[in-house]
């Protein structure tokens, strides 16, 4: 039951992150993100940029601060953060061609890519004896 509560407050927490990083950078980058319309491709990789570091950071936090008690395996869960943003992307570029404003595939995009960070803990370590 711990571990379920961990999961839902650090995920609620990289959620949060996410909106942050994104909005922050948004209005670094304002001429991109005016009209998501006209640029999907370089839209899309600005969400998976801006998606994954959110979470990472979120869950760099939360290992650096024992917030949450797992192995870092930093590179693992970066990767597994990267993909889980990109690919929902990708495949909601590829059916849509465009990004309207409250697409439904941003949220999945940033659901995957917290779970894709919490990947590397579900899977293990096993060893091959």
């Amino acid at each position: 039951m711990r571990k379920i509560v961990e999961f839902i407050v650090i995920g609620l927490f990289q959620y949060v992150f996410i909106q942050l990083v994104t909005f922050l950078a948004s209005l670094a980058v304002s001429p991109l993100t005016d009209d998501p319309t006209a640029q999907p491709g370089l839209f899309a990789l600005f969400l998976t940029v801006t998606f994954t570091l959110g979470v990472f950071l979120a869950g760099w936090l939360s290992l650096k601060f024992k917030w949450l008690n797992e192995p870092p395996k930093l590179l693992f869960r970066f990767l597994g953060a990267l993909i889980g943003a990109g690919v929902p992307l990708l495949i909601g570029l590829l059916i849509f061609k465009t990004f309207e404003p409250g697409n439904p595939i941003f949220t999945v995009s940033m659901l995957v890519s917290i779970i894709g960070f919490h990947l590397p803990t579900w899977m293990g370590t096993q060893s091959t004896k």
